[in-house]
């Protein structure tokens, strides 16, 4: 394990250094047991500043390149209200538990598509058809949760049966973006001794190539059926749906000796809902309404890294 880095000054807002220590000890005590974590690389200095007082801040430090974490928040209950006001374009704001340390996790669980990566992989192969419209609506409708997901996977599947096999070569060198900060996300988490698994409705056709990119071992996907170097229109597997997911999941931390409480979940659609409820962190990725209603966090803008100081880490 790499050496911890040493830790960022921390700038106080009280005069008082009596009072911050106060503060400090306050938070293990339950009484201010929150951080304000606000992410933009270059937030407005007059903005940072009056969230900070607001919201009763002790003192503030920068969290690598992606923000700064306001320290013993006194108002949490405010955040909500004061920090829209002035905001930057492109932020994200969370509140976390004071005491909250990375090694209270141990595990950390990717969705694919939306998710760790940018792009949904079967609405890139529809988009090689005369018209995908039918195809990409199949793919909003079950991430929104308006119909079964198995449903939609079957009829999208069905609908780019006969496509070439070598269709699937070209978009991952062509089309697939990984997500920013995902990669050193994952060079954290190993640091941090997490196993991480890439837990997909998706196909191994582009699971296993994006996980060996990223150092990923454990897959939970489905698979495309190929025949005579075409796709055949189904897929093998059980289904990776939203309680088979979160079901395979706890098989792994169950593996590893793991309580589903120590588990870090990244998910975007109603496919994730099971996993992320049950998780001891769930963090929404520019998430579908039925997951930003759920998660424990939600990032809209910040790059996948800002995941690891939602964790605690320095």
């Amino acid at each position: 394990m790499a050496a911890p880095k040493e830790r960022p000054p921390v700038t106080p807002l009280v005069k008082d250094a009596a009072a911050l220590n106060a503060a400090s000890k306050a938070s293990s005590a339950g009484q201010a047991p929150h951080h304000l974590l606000l992410f933009h690389e270059d937030p407005p200095t007059e903005w940072l500043k009056g969230v900070a007082l607001e919201c009763g801040a002790r003192g503030l430090e920068r969290i690598g390149h992606l923000g700064f974490r306001l320290l013993w928040v006194q108002r949490p209950e405010i955040a909500h209200e004061v920090v829209p006001v002035n905001a930057p374009e492109a932020h994200d704001w969370a509140l976390v538990p004071a005491g909250r340390k990375v090694t209270d996790f141990g595990m950390l669980v990717c969705d694919m598509d939306a998710t760790l990566i940018e792009n949904e992989c079967v609405d890139e192969l529809a988009a090689l058809l005369p018209d995908p419209a039918p195809v990409i609506a199949l793919t909003t409708l079950a991430m929104e949760g308006r119909i079964p997901v198995e449903e939609s996977l079957r009829r999208r599947i069905d609908a780019i049966g006969g496509m070439p096999e070598r269709a699937i070569r070209a978009i991952l060198a062509n089309r697939i973006s990984v997500r920013p900060g995902a990669e050193r996300l994952m060079r954290l988490a190993r640091t941090a001794g997490w196993p991480i698994v890439l837990a997909t409705g998706g196909f191994s056709q582009f699971a296993e190539p994006i996980a060996g990119r990223l150092g990923i071992n454990d897959i939970i996907c489905n698979s495309l059926d190929i025949e005579d170097e075409r796709l055949k229109g189904t897929f093998s597997g059980t289904i990776v749906d939203g309680p088979s997911k979160a079901l395979a999941v706890a098989g792994v931390a169950k593996r590893l000796g793991l309580k589903m409480r120590q588990m870090i979940a990244l998910g975007d659609g109603a496919n994730d809902s099971v996993l992320l409820r049950n998780a001891g962190m769930g963090v929404g990725i520019r998430p579908k309404p039925v997951i930003a209603e759920i998660a424990d966090h939600s990032l809209h803008h910040a790059p996948l890294d800002a995941v690891w100081y939602l964790a605690g880490g320095e």
